[in-house]
């Protein structure tokens, strides 16, 4: 049982509190129990005669379930170590001794390491790694600090520097090989869950533990020092398929496997390990390989990470988008229904279609009412339009149709703002082929360029309509002689919602015209271009492909 599993028994029912303080205990006890247990029964086994696990055991435990570090917590600890000496016949002064050496490490381990953030505890960051390593070398100085200050009293030797080395770099080692599976393993243990994965496992994704195991077996045949890394491949291999949790555990496997190999027969690897330093070497050589699929398997998990909150970010986005688009949708819709009515019933009253109206004030007000009106209309519409194009709605009906006549229904339309603004509208004699495009769509994107030369231009001057035929699209060019578009705006010109210009240019309009006509463009296979010189004035470009000769009816294209 799990130390997760005992912390969910205790929040399931009533009296959770009072197993809780039982359970935690209990489990703390039997962990390090059977942690010092294992340690003093591979104390024979060559290279393993330094292996004390319990401390990397209590210390992971604290820090991965903190509810776990209770004062009843630290004292079933204590009690463990001193059974597990005792057991062995340990004097009771000695055993003391030994359990105070061993706490202080795992008591700094933890205030350091308490400190740290949940995901670099986790060890889910690049950089987690490298903090742990600093919290556990600090822990492990501690351990041997007070090692070699009990030295003498222990063994009858000398203190030294070389103790003091032995008893950290032995407690480092440690650490390292079994910390990081006590940090990345899953907070609740279910075996069922885990039988489900495991059936789903798929031949490829099994392959890199195949291919460590078989790297294991092969390991003591071949024999030389350069054997011990014969594994290292597949464990990168299996850290980048499998994640930290998998890593860390492979990770250990390797460690006590290679220690065991090694220990059984160190001279197959021409290696010889008859001092305590040459041992603690090897160990601590172990240890460095085992880290590198650790950080490789941290490295990846933040990867991961940051994919996985730019997808949520990318779709909250889309969400967001298509809410907006929704909005505008509706509103627009609900919008055109009075406005087809205020400008319909100013229309009857400026034509005086029922009577006079008594005085020409009123006749003037009722066209400015319809001219406002159509104008809010072409808004509206734009809205529409754009919010159905970002939708992904608006259907595009492509037939056959005269280019000439679409240009002047469009001029026509847009004579009425170029009388009042004392602008010319004209096109150019010219080839006007028949182009494959939505009649309406065309004539909007037409009404839209045009309107914006005349709004933008002075009196007594003139917007002009050309076309040419360039391969098999008709090109057509808007041309008016307005104020121009400065270099530093015209990147903006073109994006919906923005507008370039003084604040009396961004009152008359959107700024949705060029972006849906853009669009619009964009739907028929061509792109729209602007060029502008500041005095001169400004040309739009946008292409049509020509009707097939062969081409009759309709084409719908929903975008």
């Amino acid at each position: 049982m799990s130390a997760g599993q005992i912390v969910s028994v205790a929040d399931r029912s009533a009296p959770g509190p009072l197993r809780a303080r039982v359970a935690g205990p209990l489990v703390v006890a039997a962990a390090v129990l059977a942690a010092a247990l294992l340690g003093i029964a591979l104390r024979p086994v060559g290279l393993l005669s330094a292996f004390w696990p319990a401390n990397a055991v209590l210390l992971g435990l604290f820090v991965r379930w903190p509810r776990l570090a209770t004062p009843a917590g630290w004292l079933a600890a204590l009690v463990a170590y001193v059974v597990a000496d005792v057991a062995t016949g340990s004097a009771l002064v000695r055993t003391l001794t030994l359990t105070g050496i061993n706490l202080s490490g795992v008591i700094v381990g933890f205030l350091l390491l308490s400190r740290l953030q949940a995901d670099d505890v986790a060890l889910k960051r690049p950089t987690s790694v490298i903090s742990v390593i600093v919290m556990v070398a600090l822990a492990s100085i501690a351990v041997g600090i007070a090692g070699a200050t009990a030295h003498p009293f222990l063994f009858r030797g000398a203190a030294s520097p070389g103790v003091f080395f032995f008893w950290a770099a032995t407690e480092l080692a440690n650490y390292m090989i079994i910390l990081p599976v006590m940090l990345t393993a899953p907070s609740r243990l279910q075996p069922a869950e885990w039988s489900r994965r495991i059936a789903r496992v798929r031949p490829a994704e099994a392959a890199p533990l195949l291919a460590y195991l078989l790297s294991l077996a092969v390991t003591p045949l071949m024999g030389g020092p350069g054997a011990l890394a014969f594994a290292v491949p597949t464990l990168l291999w299996c850290a980048l398929t499998y994640g930290r949790a998998a890593a860390a555990l492979l990770n250990l496997t390797f460690a006590v496997w290679t220690l065991l190999v090694i220990g059984t027969n160190p001279q197959a690897f021409g290696l010889s390990l008859e001092t305590p330093l040459a041992m603690l070497s090897l160990r601590l050589g172990v240890m460095l390989v085992a880290l590198g699929p650790i950080i490789v398997a941290s490295v990846m998990a933040a990867r991961d990470a940051l994919l996985q909150e730019a997808t949520e970010a990318r779709k909250a986005a889309e969400d967001a988008m298509a809410a907006r688009s929704l909005l505008l949708a509706t509103m627009t819709h609900e919008l055109r229904s009075p406005l087809t009515s205020v400008v319909g019933f100013s229309s009857l009253m400026s034509r005086q279609t029922h009577g006079p109206l008594g005085s020409p004030k009123y006749v003037d007000y009722a066209q400015s009412i319809e001219l406002a009106g159509s104008h809010l209309a072409d808004l509206v519409t734009d809205l529409l339009d754009t919010a159905r194009l970002e939708a992904g709605r608006m259907e595009l009906v492509s037939a056959r149709i005269a280019s000439g006549e679409v240009v002047e229904q469009a001029l026509r339309l847009v004579r009425g703002l170029a009388l009042e603004s004392g602008v010319t509208v004209a096109s150019v004699p010219g080839p006007w082929p028949d182009v494959w495009a939505d009649p309406r769509a065309v004539k909007q994107v037409l009404i839209n360029l045009v309107s914006n030369g005349i709004k933008f231009s002075d009196p007594d001057s003139s917007v002009t309509v050309s076309g040419e035929i360039v391969g098999d699209r008709l090109v057509i060019h808007v041309v008016d002689q307005g104020r121009g578009i400065s270099p530093a705006d015209l990147p903006r010109v073109g994006r919906a919602y923005a507008q370039a210009g003084d604040a009396e240019s961004r009152r008359r309009g959107t700024g949705l015209g060029l972006s849906l006509s853009a669009e619009l463009v964009r739907q028929h296979g061509g792109a729209l271009k602007l060029d502008s010189t500041v005095g001169v004035g400004t040309r739009v470009t946008f292409d049509l492909p020509l009707a097939p000769a062969d081409a009759s009816g309709v084409s719908g294209a929903e975008s």
